[in-house]
């Protein structure tokens, strides 16, 4: 059931000199439990939007419903209330430098009329479960970035929201730093049931732990769907760029005959050119490779340049598609 509803949203920021639609007509849906990432380049629109879906940017047009819940149907006091269901982590973290990790968790709690004692209660299983106890008097300053974020993610926690948003929150993070991140982010989805929308534009964070994402491009969206899926077989040009880096650069080497073979699932462990090699004793030479390892199965794609016996480049394609394999021809003139 989804949790959150994006029906025709557009967002147009009016300046003296200039007009800018950050968001054109963005129709979204994400499902209760979801993990969902929102991925654009910079300047996309991306973080426009996630201010849009607990309404602390107003849409110029369209409607955002949370829980069967129309927000531009609810008052500034109904607004505030809901806006404790869905909480917010933030790239730079934002915590109170003047109070130690208590007193940053606590913050939310005071604000939504909370008593002490629950107050109190409630932090010391928010440091459990970020593996902050020894910290808990640490200022901001004391806290390595990582540290921060958690506190940062106890924080949000805090209201029990049914919705966690993340604007780039690993992205001032070192890679080892961001995976357990991540990682905890995933394990809060699941023990929880909270919903997460993470809105980056690395796709490595996507692949981590998303089950589903959106493509924002220029403020329109651009291609959505399940990660395998998007994965496997992007078709918008905005997808295609993100997913496969580099490609252009590649074709760009292209000989005479040459292949693109999509994988889209395979067992990441086969090793196809290794038996198109061995089996059939036909030598192909790898001009690009964009593969990659999600949830034990290969997505992504290779360009293979075939011999010049013509016999040999069947036999080589015959192969690959029996193996399962999407193969397309890719043109030596491929710009």
């Amino acid at each position: 059931m989804a949790l959150i509803e994006l029906n025709h949203l557009t967002k147009t920021f009016v300046t003296k000199s200039q007009t800018v639609d950050a968001l054109k007509d963005i129709n979204l849906s994400i499902d209760k439990g979801d993990i969902y990432g929102i991925i654009g380049m910079s300047g996309a629109g991306k973080s426009t939007l996630v201010r849009c879906i607990n309404y602390l940017e107003r849409p110029t047009s369209g409607d955002v419903l949370i829980d069967g819940k129309n927000l531009s149907h609810l008052s500034d006091r109904e607004l505030r209330q809901l806006r404790q269901q869905v909480s917010m982590i933030f790239q730079h973290f934002n915590l109170l430098q003047q109070r130690d990790v208590r007193g940053n968790i606590a913050f939310a709690m005071e604000i939504a009329g909370m008593k002490k004692p629950d107050i109190d209660k409630r932090i010391d299983e928010l440091l459990e479960i970020v593996s902050l106890k020894e910290r808990q008097h640490n200022y901001p300053s004391q806290l390595s970035g990582g540290q921060q974020q958690r506190v940062a993610i106890a924080r949000a926690l805090a209201t029990n929201p049914k919705i966690i948003l993340c604007d780039e929150a690993t992205s001032a993070l070192d890679p080892q730093t961001t995976q357990q991140i991540l990682a905890l982010l995933k394990d809060i989805n699941q023990r929880m049931g909270i919903t997460i929308v993470i809105i980056t534009h690395e796709m490595s964070v996507v692949e981590s732990i998303c089950s589903h994402v959106a493509i924002i491009d220029e403020g329109v969206l651009a291609e959505s769907g399940s990660v395998e899926s998007i994965f496997s077989q992007p078709k918008s040009d905005a997808a295609k760029r993100l997913i496969f880096r580099n490609v252009q650069k590649a074709e760009k080497l292209i000989g005479d005959r040459m292949v693109r073979i999509v994988f889209d699932g395979q067992q990441a462990d086969e090793p196809v050119i290794a038996e198109l090699i061995n089996q059939c004793h036909i030598m192909v030479n790898i001009q690009f490779a964009d593969t990659r390892n999600v949830g034990g199965k290969a997505f992504g794609q290779m360009v293979l340049q075939l011999p010049d016996d013509h016999l040999q480049q069947e036999k080589a394609i015959y192969f690959l598609k029996e193996k399962g394999l999407k193969v397309e021809e890719v043109s030596s003139h491929a710009h």
